[in-house]
């Protein structure tokens, strides 16, 4: 029974940590990951490197939706190479549980960094095999298994501690949680996940924070305990050519969808892909389906709705927005004079709502975002 202690802890520690501290982490790599049963999708999925590996990898992470299927997706990956790691180990003699232990360890902290689980299953093949190969060539007789149990827990629960308490680690947690709020509205738990002492230390999550308010009509009261020292901090401006580009792509394709500026969510949002590894992703093509129906066109719609028909888990989803619009009524194209007054927006983030609201565009987010934009223009024109 001893042999399979490790294993066992092992299996519960990668799963259980993988759930409570990383759940977040887990489901945005969904939300950036891309598997299509297409002939193109096949195409480009065998001209990536390590093809294999790369199709396994791109097909489980749509099952990261839900943090559990996540987390017990990882726990087995790491325990799989970990009993892999031990067959080897006793085909050459070795006797011991401490050598796998720390490579699953090892291979787990990595996956907990990673954005995908593209490399743990690159191990698991060529791991699996090296087992085979050693099974063949196995000529004696294999020795008795005496695991080294106690320096086997403590590389365990030293993975754990890594993967728990690493800085980058809770950072990307923190981030993909404040993504997750941003796409959904979730903006009690935004602002508990970004309280200003946290916008501080990480200013990039202050604009976030800031539509969180926007979002509860709460901007105007609330505004000034968060670090905003200019305009463009409303709408977190940034250009090509940095991180926080690909970043604020996102945010501003929130921003709009709640300002009901759905064709500028939309643009942003086709930004947005473009800059991911695949050039789109499930959560681009979901809000595709979305922003187009509420812009009433349904033939655009039914596009999306038609490339993740070729996914496995967006089905629930896809049959909920046909039924929706099969109860509507499509919107007539615009005409070439109406597609010239839409609004086109700009840096400047007061002139973007101006000219929303004189568009005829009024929601409780634009209402609240207007004088707080006037009151830093106001301050900014004041210190100049």
């Amino acid at each position: 029974m001893k042999k399979w202690i490790t294993p066992v802890l092992l299996f519960a520690a990668v799963f259980l940590v993988s759930r409570v501290c990383q759940p977040y982490t887990l489901i945005c790599q969904e939300y950036e990951g891309l598997f299509l049963n297409t002939p193109d999708g096949w195409t480009r999925a065998f001209a990536q490197p390590w093809p294999l590996s790369g199709i396994v990898s791109d097909f489980l992470i749509q099952f990261y939706r839900d943090p559990v299927y996540g987390a017990l997706i990882l726990a087995v990956i790491v325990t799989l190479v970990f009993l892999l790691c031990r067959g080897l180990c006793k085909c050459l003699g070795f006797t011991l549980d401490s050598l796998p232990a720390l490579g699953a360890g090892a291979l787990w902290f990595f996956l907990s960094r990673s954005s995908e689980p593209k490399v743990g299953i690159a191990v698991l093949l060529v791991l699996s095999a090296l087992w085979l190969l050693s099974l063949l060539l196995k000529k004696r007789p294999g020795r008795a298994w005496k695991p080294d149990l106690a320096l086997a827990l403590v590389l365990v629960h030293l993975a754990a501690a890594l993967t728990i308490f690493s800085p980058s680690v809770q950072r990307t947690e923190r981030f993909s949680r404040v993504k997750h709020d941003a796409l959904y509205g979730v903006w009690d738990d935004l602002l508990k996940t970004v309280p200003p002492a946290v916008a501080e230390k990480d200013p990039e999550l202050t604009p976030f924070a800031l539509l969180a308010l926007s979002g509860k009509e709460q901007l105007g009261d609330r505004m000034f305990t968060y670090p905003v020292y200019e305009e463009n901090d409303l709408d977190m401006i940034y250009y090509d050519g940095n991180r926080e580009y690909y970043t604020s792509l996102l945010f501003k394709a929130c921003l709009y969808q709640y300002l009901g500026c759905y064709n500028e969510a939309v643009h942003n949002y086709y930004q947005w892909a473009t800059q991911l590894p695949k050039g789109t992703s499930f959560v681009v093509l979901r809000r595709m389906v979305e922003l187009y129906y509420l812009l009433g066109d349904y033939t655009l719609m039914e596009k999306y709705c038609r490339i993740l028909d070729h996914t496995s888990v967006n089905g629930a989803y896809v049959r909920h927005f046909r039924a929706l619009a099969a109860k509507g009524t499509p919107r007539e194209a615009d005409a070439p004079d109406v597609r010239a007054q839409i609004p086109v927006i700009t840096h400047d983030p007061l002139y973007n709502l101006i000219l929303l609201q004189r568009n005829g565009f009024d929601t409780p987010m634009l209402r609240d975002r207007m004088p707080a934009a006037a009151m830093l223009r106001k301050m900014q024109q004041e210190a100049e």
